[in-house]
C-alpha cells in the first residue's frame, strides 16, 4: 500500500545500498560500499497545514538533512562527494498535492547524499497507516 509520508509516528527509513564511499584502509584509500539510511522524523517539513496522525505531511520540497550508515567513508562519496548528506524524494504523487507540491509516499525513489546522488534509494516502511495515495 502506498501510504503518504509524514514525520511520524513511525520512524520509517529511506534506505539505499550500495553507497560507495572512499575509506582509508591503512595508507591506501579504498572505495567500500555502505548502507545509507535517513529517518522520517529528521525531515525538515515545508508545509504546516496538513497533518497526518498529528505530524507534518511530506511533499517533494521536504528534505532530510542528514543520512546515516556511511560514516566510515571519511574521504567522501565516490559519485556525490558527500558523507552523511541530505536526502530528498525524486518523485511524488500525480494527483495528491500537500501545500502546493506533490505528496511523497512509501516506495517512491529518493536521492541519497546530495543533489547529484551517490545512490538512489526508496522509503521502505510507512510513516503512518491512515492515509493512502493510490497514484
Amino acid at each position: 500500500m502506498p501510504f503518504v509520508n509524514s514525520s511520524g509516528p513511525i520512524p520509517a527509513p529511506d534506505f539505499s545500498f550500495p553507497d560507495v564511499c572512499t575509506t582509508p584502509v591503512g595508507p591506501v584509500p579504498v572505495p567500500i560500499p555502505y548502507p545509507n539510511i535517513a529517518l522520517a522524523p529528521t525531515a525538515i517539513p515545508t508545509q504546516f497545514t496538513t497533518f497526518l496522525t498529528c505530524m507534518p505531511a511530506h511533499n517533494l520540497l521536504t528534505t532530510k538533512p542528514m543520512s546515516l550508515g556511511d560514516q566510515p567513508g571519511v574521504l567522501l562519496g565516490v559519485a556525490s562527494g558527500f558523507v552523511m548528506g541530505p536526502v530528498k524524494h525524486m518523485m511524488g504523487s500525480v494527483t495528491m498535492f500537500l501545500g502546493g507540491p506533490p505528496a511523497t509516499k512509501m516506495l517512491n525513489p529518493t536521492s541519497q547524499n546530495g543533489m547529484s546522488p551517490n545512490i538512489v534509494g526508496l522509503t521502505l516502511a510507512p510513516t503512518q497507516v491512515t492515509t493512502i495515495c493510490l497514484s
